[in-house]
């Protein structure tokens, strides 16, 4: 089945393609047999390919992604790409042989990086509350792409992120986005538990790129709306979120 609408392939989209060259076996998630759009994942029906659209922000993200979660169609990192592609990046997690492109990207000195996470207790690495507004330096945020389990593990096991500020946004985002916690499709355990879409949107209003922050979110909230629809075996509801997207797309067309 090919989309309505095309895109340029994105770093989570080659990243997938490289992981998959790389497998011994075939990733089977729920719903395997589903007829699946090749860009969004989700079922031919319910694709949100016509609700993407790209914009640009100030910040980028590097996406340090499990590789199982590559490959899942829950995955909401995938929707910071889809969204922002020339500020993402996405890379395979790996603890002992971290790709080389992204050591270099950690070590540019043009960039002030940051590991999206919460402290721990006894942290003694510094925790920073927006991503950096140093002149001449690229914001730049790691993002670790996963279970909050398999997050976990990759900040604990990943020696090479050790010298890397941790960001904790939430104190500083105030009222500025809407609440956030809405993920219908896996549930967390813990409310302050977000997905990775969420949080991004929430490094975003940090940084005070509050129109991008509610841009990520409104796409969001189609993505939930339309995944539901294909779990349910129903049409999606037209959400608010529908008409902010599409007001954008026709702005960005003009």
């Amino acid at each position: 089945m090919q989309p309505s609408i095309t895109f340029p392939p994105h770093c989570v989209d080659q990243l997938r393609l490289q992981c998959e060259r790389e497998s011994t076996r075939e990733f089977k998630a729920r719903g395997y047999l589903l007829q699946r759009c090749p860009q969004c994942r989700l079922a031919a029906r319910t694709c949100v390919c016509q609700w993407r659209s790209p914009a640009q922000c100030n910040t980028e993200f590097v996406l340090l992604m499990h590789r199982d979660e590559v490959f899942k169609p829950t995955n909401t990192g995938r929707l910071i790409a889809d969204l922002f592609p020339g500020q993402c990046h996405a890379f395979a997690w790996s603890r002992l042989e971290p790709p080389a492109e992204l050591l270099a990207l950690l070590a540019d000195p043009g960039r002030h990086c940051q590991i999206l996470f919460p402290a721990a207790e006894g942290e003694t690495r510094p925790v920073e509350s927006q991503p950096t507004t140093q002149p001449g330096k690229i914001p730049t945020v790691v993002v670790l792409d996963g279970t909050w389990k398999q997050a976990r593990k990759m900040a604990k096991h990943s020696k090479w992120l050790a010298g890397l500020p941790l960001l904790n946004p939430s104190s500083s985002v105030d009222n500025k986005i809407r609440k956030l916690g809405n993920y219908r499709i896996r549930q967390a355990c813990d409310n302050s538990r977000l997905a990775t879409a969420e949080a991004a949107a929430l490094v975003l209003a940090a940084a005070d790129e509050v129109s991008a922050a509610n841009h990520l979110l409104d796409y969001f909230d189609v993505f939930n709306e339309h995944y539901v629809a294909t779990r349910m075996n129903r049409q999606p509801q037209t959400l608010a979120a529908h008409s902010n997207l599409q007001e954008h797309a026709l702005s960005q067309a003009g």
